[in-house]
């Protein structure tokens, strides 16, 4: 079973997105950047879905850290936040982001759930790390409406 590491740390968003993620991922939470970071130490996730709107380090920081660092640099990060501007949503592509999600989301479980498996093969393809974002954030489907 593929596994999604969940970085939020407002509990009933994580329970949330556990119920919704458990469907089809083995999931691994963390309700800050320090305790994420603590988790993939011992485990490197098939997929990030991470808060932008941490306490301590942000999801932004945390993003950036994780892409440079090589052991780390390929596991793709979907950014999470209530925000939807347009400067957020670049910010999270220049933190590496493959994708970012607007809370509270509106989507049926089935259809957050297939979005969240698009970012999986960008993992395996040209990887996020220092070469900046892929390609998904560019195309108009990936983006909030």
């Amino acid at each position: 079973m593929l596994s999604v590491l969940l970085v939020e740390d407002h509990p009933m968003n994580r329970k949330l997105f556990r119920d919704i993620l458990e469907i089809q991922f083995a999931v691994r939470e963390a309700g800050s950047a320090e305790e994420a970071l603590e988790l993939l130490e011992d485990d490197i996730p098939d997929l990030i879905l991470l808060d932008m709107q941490l306490p301590g380090m942000d999801g932004l920081s945390l993003a950036r850290k994780l892409k440079a660092e090589p052991a780390r640099a390929s596991i793709p990060i979907v950014g999470l936040s209530a925000h939807a501007m347009k400067r957020d949503i670049e910010a999270a592509r220049e933190a590496g982001c493959v994708d970012y999600i607007t809370k509270p989301i509106t989507d049926d479980p089935f259809t957050f759930l297939e979005r969240i498996s698009k970012s999986l093969p960008l993992r395996q393809e040209s990887g996020v790390g220092s070469q900046g974002p892929t390609e998904k954030m560019d195309r108009p489907d990936s983006l909030p409406t």
